[in-house]
């Protein structure tokens, strides 16, 4: 008997396929010269990760994303106003201020991204320690890439929740490579989720590419976190695009990419599904053609808006109002 209702599990099914549309629509303005490159670090091939993450939690726990989730923001966020940021146009969440490097909503229960890598891990910690405090009934799922597991802070910041035994859950998506260095140059540590064993908090690694492996992961690991244990979950998948479109080229042989393109998530869901009776090859052309034309709107909506004005830039209590505050 399957843990999730057919109706949840085509909802992460529509959910990954609008995270890769997204991202494919990306690439196609690229190509027309529509939006510059450089900061559009693109989740495609990891669908199954993140949407498996964010599904497991529930509506009062806060998520921090990282810069890599603009597919995954999408199906989370109001999909024009999150776009309109990611242009930095007026109309987006913080007025264009911050695009996805410092993305935040927390009337959305999105605690601000952090373009440093690393860098957010401690901050996610003491929203935790806020929720604790205040008696919450609500968790912080924090992201975090491979790469950015061997930072200083990221160790900090296991350490301290593991002292306040902080309601914390921190989701590292080993992708396999930071920018164009592979994990097994970064670390001898086979499994990323045991980096928890050294400061006493447990740890569990997942196949990334299996969305329902990665939720069941996740709503555990929550639970353990509402009960001051806070832990590690790790998903292994590969990404099936350069670090960044229009920053860097691809360093890893074609032939890896085109292996790992076999193992794709989407691809596999729609396996399972179709032998659920939920999915059909019907079912899966609506489904992209929804949308893809839900992503397309999202940027003409974005291309329609203006820019921020110098006022909005320039005022510093506009600024900080949107970057957190209380917690609901």
């Amino acid at each position: 008997m399957m843990k999730y209702s057919k109706e949840q599990m085509l909802d992460m099914y529509e959910k990954m396929v609008l995270s890769r549309v997204y991202e494919e629509t990306v690439i196609d303005f690229l190509g027309e010269g529509k939006i510059q490159g450089g900061a559009w670090h693109l989740a495609i091939g990891e669908e199954a990760a993140q949407t498996g993450c964010l599904s497991a939690l529930g509506p009062n726990d806060f998520l921090e994303p990282t810069f890599r989730c603009h597919g995954l923001m999408a199906t989370k966020m109001d999909i024009n106003k999150f776009t309109a940021e990611c242009l930095c146009r007026s109309t987006g969440y913080q007025r264009g201020i911050s695009a996805i490097v410092h993305l935040t909503c927390i009337d959305e229960k999105i605690i601000p991204a952090n373009g440093i890598l690393g860098a957010g891990m401690p901050i996610a910690v003491g929203y935790a320690v806020s929720l604790k405090r205040r008696k919450k009934d609500a968790v912080v799922v924090a992201m975090i890439g491979d790469g950015a597991s061997n930072e200083g802070n990221f160790y900090e910041a296991i350490n301290m929740a593991g002292i306040m035994e902080a309601p914390i859950v921190f989701f590292i998506e080993n992708n396999g490579i930071g920018f164009t260095n592979p994990i097994s140059n970064a670390t001898r540590a086979q499994d990323l989720s045991a980096k928890g064993t050294a400061v006493g908090i447990p740890g569990v690694t997942v196949d990334g590419n299996d969305v329902l492996a990665v939720r069941e992961a996740v709503e555990a690991a929550i639970k353990k976190a509402k009960e001051g244990i806070p832990s590690i979950v790790e998903a292994k998948t590969v990404r099936l695009r350069p670090h960044a479109e229009g920053l860097s080229v691809e360093t890893r042989d074609p032939k890896y990419i085109e292996e790992a393109k076999k193992n794709d998530p989407i691809m596999r869901y729609e396996k399972v599904l179709k032998e659920l009776d939920v999915l059909n090859d019907k079912k899966i052309s609506e489904i992209y053609a929804n949308m893809k034309k839900l992503s397309v709107d999202a940027f003409e909506f974005g291309f329609a808006s203006p820019y921020p004005s110098k006022k909005d830039l320039c005022d510093e209590g506009l600024v900080f109002k949107t970057i957190g505050g209380e917690l609901l």
